[in-house]
């Protein structure tokens, strides 16, 4: 088996990575460039033929090259096919790229040996978020296949189109009977991994958004009086992470609200320590000078939503206050008070239920999901499975996500049969692809749905 690796940033890595696997296994390697390649500690210096083979035979393994400075250039092709001859599996690195993590190749590049028979594209996920001119090799062929500037943040489009038109296409025009594989570098994050898992079986990398991975969002409740304790119960079940702050020790307590993620018992000159980025936040502290102190903090920070208790005339005297202090009027009118829906809500858990209300109506307004931080965090080996479209009625959104491995499985796609057979699909065929879950057909009936619609799942592998 010959492999020859091309790309961005990473060869090496990877060409090492994969040297120990098949080590492991018992073959011989022999490990080389077309191009150039760092020379390394066990880098044996020599065009010998003979001499490359010996230290094969005795070792099973032997990286050569001929010296150029601090780094190898290729074999003469005589001594690189005699080699090849003699080992169990041939890798090469056949591109260069200045450790950069995307690039666009050179009309001379990659260079390919005629008995190589796997190519893999080497792509860096890191490049995401990052400006153009930081991250890429040869910046300007860059530029003119993406149609961007300098300073354009890359994205996961990006980074498939460069690998799709760079070297995936031409290298199947040019070398049709060689199978191409790609292999993207990325970090440990949920999103990074789905991408990559999209990347190599080669389907579309905008099926999937980044909003869909962003964590839980915040609940932060300022006050732990009667309404608060009912807010929590509620919302415990919204995907929400809940902070609870109160300054009283009797009523910022673990016991009172078990449910929280987080209990804290602190004055609130201290709330501006314990903000969350674009969090949602409740004041329904015990007075009119507290809830004054909370909403004037937050206002000053990001936040997706801001809601206050309290009569019209409360709110009145609040804003006018407020106003006085150096608000804004546009920042006045992003705070929801009197807080919550108007559905003639009286006791404690009709308020929370309208407060809530409010909150579902401004999250989903602006986001379509979120993940839970336990889903974030997996490191397991399994399936992912997203809900890429909906129609009709069915109980989860598009984004939501459910890891499904041997061991475990996290989050949801809405519970039901639907859910049991994307379980069962995921543990039996643990591959890339799409399926469709009708609800108004045969296979409905045989689903147990009787609501109507249809969801497109997409199953992942990572």
């Amino acid at each position: 088996m010959i492999k020859a690796v091309v790309g961005a940033g990473g060869k090496t890595t990877l060409i090492r990575r994969l040297a120990q696997r098949y080590l492991a296994e018992g073959q011989k390697v022999f490990v080389t460039t077309s191009t150039h390649m760092l020379i390394e500690e066990d880098t044996l210096l020599s065009d010998d033929a003979d001499e490359i083979i010996r230290e094969l035979e005795e070792k099973r393994y032997v990286m050569a090259g001929v010296r150029e400075n601090q780094k190898i250039r290729a074999l003469s092709v005589e001594t690189y096919y005699k080699v090849c001859q003699r080992a169990d599996v041939v890798l090469i690195e056949a591109d260069g790229s200045k450790h950069m993590p995307i690039k666009f190749p050179a009309p001379h590049e990659p260079v390919i040996y005629d008995n190589v028979d796997e190519i893999i594209v080497v792509c860096g996920l890191h490049a995401m978020g990052q400006k153009a001119c930081n991250v890429a090799q040869r910046l300007e062929l860059v530029k003119e296949c993406l149609k961007i500037e300098d300073d354009t943040r890359i994205d996961a489009v990006h980074i498939q189109k460069l690998v799709e038109k760079g070297y995936v296409k031409p290298l199947r025009e040019k070398y049709p009977e060689k199978t191409i594989m790609i292999e993207p570098n990325h970090d440990d994050s949920l999103y990074q991994r789905a991408v990559a898992s999209l990347l190599k079986a080669q389907m579309d990398v905008s099926l999937i958004r980044e909003e869909w991975f962003m964590p839980q969002p915040h609940l932060i409740i300022c006050g732990g009086g009667h309404i608060s304790c009912d807010l929590v119960k509620i919302a415990s079940c919204l995907d929400f992470h809940i902070k609870v702050i109160d300054e009283r020790e009797e009523f910022a307590t673990a016991e009172r609200f078990p449910l929280a993620d987080e209990v804290i018992c602190d004055t609130f000159d201290h709330l501006e320590q314990y903000l969350e980025p674009q969090g949602y936040y409740v004041v329904v502290t015990r007075g009119h000078k507290d809830d004054f102190q909370c909403v004037k903090t937050i206002l000053s920070h990001s936040y997706e939503y801001l809601g206050m208790i309290g009569s019209k005339r409360k709110v009145k005297k609040t804003f006018e206050d407020l106003q006085r202090e150096g608000a804004t009027q546009e920042q006045i009118q992003t705070i929801h008070a009197p807080i919550g829906l108007d559905i003639k809500a009286i006791t404690p858990a009709e308020i929370a239920v309208s407060i809530l209300a409010e909150i579902i109506s401004e999250k989903n307004g602006k986001q379509s999901a979120s993940a839970s931080r336990e889903l974030l965090e997996v490191q397991e080996h399994g399936t992912l499975c997203v809900i890429i479209e909906k129609t009709g009625s069915s109980p989860r959104g598009v984004g939501s996500m459910m890891f499904v491995s041997e061991e475990k499985i996290i989050g949801s796609i809405g519970g039901g049969r639907i859910e049991f057979a994307a379980i069962e699909e995921a543990k039996r065929h643990p591959k890339a692809m799409v399926r469709r879950y009708e609800l108004n057909n045969k296979e409905s009936e045989n689903l147990g749905m009787i609501c109507g619609g249809s969801n497109t799942v997409l199953f992942l592998p990572i």
